[in-house]
């Protein structure tokens, strides 16, 4: 809403996260990445929905992202471009190592869970979770990682009355 014509806010939604069986939980305003850690190694990670299982992807990671996390990582990996202000979020696999990955978009309601499989003998595999880019837990092969909704949202203070499709177009015509 405009305040004085001098400056707009937004609701935006936020993500939190926390490893199984741990209360502790951290949230991030545009991503929630699980990826691998130390060597460069694919990961086989589980993922559920509400419980149910979507799918195993082979890849270098997994990005839960909110829309306004869409136009950082999420879109570098191939994820769509959503307007900040939607309420939704968006599971990407980073480097899939099969054709058939894509991103996918979830309710806001929806809980995601990610468990780290083993693709080794050795099942030594080490995968690191980070919010925002901030390393902050490692998880090794059959931890499971929730990540939901957060309850609180971010406001935004918005300096100027672009509107989001008029601030992406000029964004893309610089790559262009």
């Amino acid at each position: 809403r405009l305040m004085r014509d001098e400056y707009m806010t937004e609701n935006r939604i936020m993500l939190t996260g926390h490893k199984e069986g741990c209360t502790d939980s951290r949230v991030a305003l545009n991503d929630i990445v699980i990826h691998s850690k130390g060597s460069l190694q694919i990961l086989s990670l589980k993922v559920y929905v509400n419980g149910e299982l979507l799918s195993t992807y082979h890849a270098d990671g997994m990005i839960i992202a909110t829309p306004t996390g869409s136009t950082g990582y999420n879109m570098s990996a191939g994820g769509p471009i959503v307007d900040p202000k939607g309420d939704i979020l968006l599971l990407t696999p980073n480097n899939a190592h099969n054709l058939n990955s894509k991103s996918i978009v979830l309710s806001p309601d929806d809980i995601i869970e990610i468990e780290i499989g083993d693709r080794r003998e050795q099942k030594d595999e080490v995968a690191a979770v980070s919010y925002d880019g901030d390393i902050v837990e490692e998880l090794a092969v059959g931890d499971r990682f929730v990540i939901s909704k957060a309850k609180n949202y971010t406001r935004i203070c918005r300096l100027n009355k672009k509107s989001f499709l008029e601030i992406l177009r000029k964004k893309m015509e610089i790559y262009t």
